[in-house]
């Protein structure tokens, strides 16, 4: 599991969070959950947009203790499933068999997703199986 060590400080009506190692990469909350909520959040949305030169290795815990002897420092683990969530999306058209495409829309409306949605967990599903071969 990737994470990275954040800042929590603790004001008088708010939680500030910075991540040290990911410059401008910050956020708040009005209490210590929803700061840890929005931390999680901001730092998958952070490295799913930065550009490959900004994004550094985390610093180790002692090195921040030094630098921010008076702080809160909390490892914040890098949620997958949020990252993601802020990928880049690009469209593409595909050709299906009218049959095979009719069979998905079957699927698809009993379980609510969209085509795309449904077209991609089964890709990633396939690509996994392949992988384990």
């Amino acid at each position: 599991m990737r994470y990275y060590y954040a800042i929590f400080k603790h004001n008088k009506n708010t939680v500030q969070v910075e991540f040290p190692d990911l410059s401008g990469c910050v956020t708040f909350g009005d209490d210590w959950d929803e700061a840890l909520e929005n931390a999680t959040d901001v730092l998958a949305a952070w490295l799913a947009n930065a550009e490959p030169q900004f994004v550094h290795k985390p610093s180790s815990f002692k090195k921040l203790s030094k630098k921010f002897s008076n702080e809160q420092i909390i490892p914040v683990a890098l949620d997958e499933k949020i990252l993601e969530s802020y990928e880049e999306l690009k469209r593409i058209n595909i050709i299906f068999p009218s049959r095979l495409l009719q069979r998905v829309d079957e699927h698809r409306t009993k379980t609510g997703l969209k085509r795309s949605t449904l077209l991609k967990i089964a890709t990633e599903e396939y690509l996994q199986k392949q992988k384990a071969r």
